[in-house]
């Protein structure tokens, strides 16, 4: 019964997006898993960093991505962090369609030993430059991008969540029937270049701080100030219950972090 009021009440929500007419289209990778990789790089060997590693590294991933090992591998920079206690300024993301793709010879079910040493190619590579300072794995549960799309944007928006126990699937629906047609709605306006949906896969418990996460993408930093805001919804559709809307969000879940990087390159 609960499920079924969720579900109606999203729908009455959803009712004035029906008739959005938009060029956009699903990204390919929904279902697939990214290994999420935190680095730590200390300043005085950001530029041997950027330099002699990344090429290796890049020339690596594209030769695991020709032998359809790993799909694709970007790496970021952290330029705002809304948690002063992170020890990480750099943030790799390798995706594969299958978890296997991140297991070490040790075949372990643990992020923290996803990667091994003993792989001739690794997600991370063991180097004095860089330390990894935790890792997670995440699959992608809803996506979209403007049709023309072909490269990753500058700018990556991390919203970290924390849906409570039992709450899952109605955070699933809202973000799934509601957030998506407006994120579309910046997309046609060129605003927005992609959103993406998260699930933690490991590690994980009520006790980690969050489970879910939306990646929001921009081609300009300028852009993000025209997101989720009151102003934003009724000028687009105004017969939209406001109240409702708001108390549909906050009840789902708690927004604990958020995290701006930027792109430093990428392979796919």
């Amino acid at each position: 019964m609960k499920e079924v009021t969720m579900k109606l009440r999203i729908s009455l929500l959803l009712l004035p997006f029906m008739f959005l007419s938009i060029h956009l289209m699903a990204q390919a990778q929904e279902g697939e898993f990214l290994k999420v990789d935190y680095l730590y790089v200390d300043m005085d060997n950001e530029d041997q960093f950027l330099g002699q590693l990344l090429t290796s590294w890049k020339n690596s991933q594209l030769e695991r991505i020709d032998s359809e090992e790993i799909t694709g591998w970007r790496i970021y920079h952290v330029r705002f962090d809304g948690n002063r206690n992170h020890n990480y300024n750099y943030v790799s993301i390798t995706t594969a369609t299958s978890m296997y793709a991140f297991e070490g010879q040790e075949n372990s079910t643990e992020v923290a030993e996803l990667h091994s040493s003993r792989r001739s190619h690794s997600d991370v590579p063991t180097t004095s430059l860089s330390r990894t300072t935790h890792s997670e794995l995440w699959r992608i549960r809803n996506s979209v991008s403007q049709e023309n799309e072909s490269s990753p944007a500058r700018f990556k928006l991390m919203d970290y969540m924390d849906v409570g126990l039992g709450r899952e699937y109605e955070y699933q629906m809202f973000e799934d029937e509601i957030a998506r047609p407006l994120h579309e709605a910046r997309m046609e306006s060129d605003r927005m270049k992609a959103w993406e949906l998260y699930e933690l896969v490991v590690p994980g418990g009520i006790n980690y701080g969050y489970n879910f996460a939306t990646g929001n993408f921009f081609k300009h930093l300028e852009h993000m100030q025209f997101g989720f805001t009151e102003e934003m919804i009724r000028a687009n559709h105004p017969d939209v219950n406001m109240m409702e809307f708001f108390q549909t969000i906050y009840s789902t879940r708690d927004h604990v972090e958020r995290s701006l990087w930027e792109l430093v390159e990428y392979v796919q």
